[in-house]
């Protein structure tokens, strides 16, 4: 059990970890009118990015074990290097928020089993971040800065155009559940 459970692992982190963390850096948010098939694309992106990752560890540790006394490749060492290159792609991936929004997503079969308070109250968390991003973008370090300036004029509409959208629902949502509660009375 304990074997299986290694070569899944060194196949996570040959195949896709290092790589997907490398995307979620590259391209950290998720803006995409779709975003289940933005997140295909990145996990497809990093297979490609992990395994040139894994090829060029390969290659750096092959040229240091003929340049040392064992000519082997050790296994270990490719997986601790890639395990440690995952970490600090995590790290900054989280720092840049790809990572972050990436956890806060709630998971796709789970969508529609939400009850109308926890749909509620993923919107209302959803509006508070879109609301701190503008916030954050509103700000003088933005304002000071010609480049996050101009980010700020293009995304500062798409986010409230977002916020009018979660607030639609929420609306929505409010007058199913009075609905609901009518029709109970009624009863």
């Amino acid at each position: 059990m304990l074997e299986i459970l290694i070569e899944l692992l060194s196949l996570i982190l040959i195949f896709f970890l290092p790589g997907f963390l490398l995307t979620l850096i590259i391209w950290p948010k998720n803006d995409s009118p779709s975003k289940e098939h933005n997140l295909l694309v990145k996990c497809v992106i990093g297979i490609i990015f992990s395994m040139i990752i894994s090829i060029i560890a390969g290659i750096v540790f092959y040229g240091v074990s003929s340049i040392s006394a064992s000519p082997e490749v050790q296994s270990i060492r490719l997986w601790l290097t890639l395990g440690v290159i995952s970490i600090i792609f995590g790290y900054i991936s989280w720092k840049r928020g790809g990572l972050r929004d990436l956890v806060g997503r709630r998971p796709l079969a789970a969508k529609g089993k939400l009850s109308i308070d926890e749909e509620l109250n993923r919107l209302s968390i959803e509006k508070r971040r879109l609301q701190e991003k503008i916030a954050l973008m509103e700000s003088e370090e933005y304002k000071s800065d010609q480049v996050l300036r101009e980010e700020a004029a293009v995304r500062i509409p798409m986010l409230k155009k977002e916020i009018a959208g979660i607030n639609e629902r929420i609306d929505e949502l409010i007058e199913r559940e009075e609905k609901g509660k009518d029709g109970e009375r009624t009863v």
